[in-house]
């Protein structure tokens, strides 16, 4: 798996932007939450993107060192307490941008996702316009 990886880096000449401390820290701080987990989605570097996911434990991209860049979805929808009343939506951007600067992770959000890159160049694709 390592030079494939090495490989798909190279090739494309990235540079490393995370390590696993960091994606480490991301990981137990969702796997924590009791409340509420984002939906994620990655893209590899060796091009697969995933389709968005709620499942912190078993479901993450493991090894961390193929993820090009990784998406949080940072909305929470709500049902409502009753059958007249409108869903309601809990924007958790705040919460969460503060929780990744604080890991040290290079990110940016855009409407309603937030990307982390683990390599650079930043790839903006299938990323919400500005």
């Amino acid at each position: 798996m390592r030079k494939k990886i090495d490989f798909a880096v190279t090739a494309r000449n990235l540079a490393r932007a995370s390590n696993n401390t960091r994606w480490d820290a991301l990981i137990n701080y969702f796997r924590h939450q009791t409340e509420w987990r984002p939906s994620y989605r990655t893209k590899l570097v060796t091009g697969d993107i995933s389709g968005w996911d709620v499942e912190w434990f078993y479901h993450l991209p493991f090894p961390f060192a193929l993820v090009e860049w990784f998406d949080i979805g940072l909305q929470q929808n709500v049902r409502p307490k009753g059958r007249l009343l409108p869903p309601t939506t809990i924007d958790h951007t705040d919460e969460i941008s503060k929780v990744v600067e604080e890991i040290g992770f290079e990110f940016e959000v855009r409407g309603d996702v937030l990307r982390i890159w683990g390599y650079l160049p930043k790839s903006y694709e299938d990323f919400p316009p500005v």
